[in-house]
């Protein structure tokens, strides 16, 4: 276990203890019905260092789950999904009929992705229904230097296909820079990203294959098994998540609000202009369509 503070005496101090070796800490100690700006200052700084944090125990109103995530900053009112109660539009439910069950970052197809997520299971099986999150910083800090290198010349493009959205698109850096400890981080995911705009198709769909593989590697993920009210704020800056679909049909009910204001920035110099066969196909949602420029010889 371990205490996190700020330089100034007078800050807050919270309990902290890990609970994996790559991500992931409980915050123990803290009444989050009554919270300070300086222990709020110390679970930013705590997000920031193990950027996934559990609440143990919480079991929080809607009010008081709003009130918490809005700390971080402006919160999403969902144009679709279901509002838990109208009157706190902030707040969603994720029920069985919802199932991220492939590796992803929210919305990246945004051009401005939520920075973080505040969950709370309300109901869930006893046995089952566990989310994983995986690293992204020690993910691209694990990759040989020559790749590194490559990937910090890179954008990518992201759609919302999957979500009856291909028109949806947003470009991003292959590796971003986290705004508050400037640390990088691989910033693609299966379930968003179409396509890697300075490279080939072939090209594309070999290194994505690649850093998909690398980043879902279990020594870089921490799982949760759900206890009843538990609560976890993630940062979807330098992670990814899934939903674990082994529940069946028992219920799993997630109250959700989710806090908006991300602007991806580089890591390192996008040194290349787009590829001219790496063209964006609205119709899939994949960057798959190729249309040679080279002019035709023989």
């Amino acid at each position: 276990m371990s205490t996190l503070e700020s330089s100034p005496p007078t800050t807050a101090q919270i309990q902290v203890r890990r609970v994996a070796g790559a991500l992931g800490a409980e915050v123990l100690g803290v009444d989050l019905d009554d919270l300070d700006d300086r222990t709020f200052a110390a679970i930013e700084r705590a997000l920031a260092e193990h950027l996934v944090l559990f609440f143990p125990g919480w079991g929080p109103s809607l009010e008081e789950q709003r009130d918490f995530a809005a700390r971080f900053g402006p919160l999403e009112v969902h144009p679709v999904l279901a509002k838990v109660d109208e009157a706190v539009p902030e707040v969603v439910l994720i029920d069985g009929g919802i199932r991220a069950d492939t590796w992803h970052t929210d919305v990246t197809w945004s051009a401005h992705p939520p920075i973080a997520s505040v969950f709370h299971l309300v109901d869930g099986p006893d046995h089952a229904g566990d989310t994983m999150w995986t690293n992204m910083e020690q993910a691209f800090a694990e990759l040989s230097a020559p790749m590194q290198e490559l990937c910090l010349g890179l954008t990518a493009t992201h759609a919302g296909a999957l979500f009856g959205l291909p028109h949806e698109t947003a470009v991003h850096p292959v590796v971003r820079r986290h705004p508050v400890t400037g640390r990088p981080a691989l910033y693609v995911n299966r379930t968003w990203t179409s396509h890697i705009n300075e490279l080939t198709p072939a090209e594309s769909a070999a290194l994505l294959a690649m850093l998909y593989a690398h980043s879902e590697q279990p020594h870089l993920t921490v799982r949760r098994h759900w206890a009843p009210g538990e609560v976890c704020v993630w940062d979807n800056r330098s992670t990814m998540h899934v939903a674990v679909n082994d529940y069946g049909d028992a219920p799993r009910r997630v109250h959700r609000v989710t806090v908006l204001g991300d602007d991806p920035q580089p890591a390192g110099e996008l040194r290349w202009s787009e590829h001219t066969d790496a063209i964006f196909s609205a119709r899939t949602g994949m960057g798959l369509v190729q249309r040679s420029a080279r002019p035709a010889t023989g």
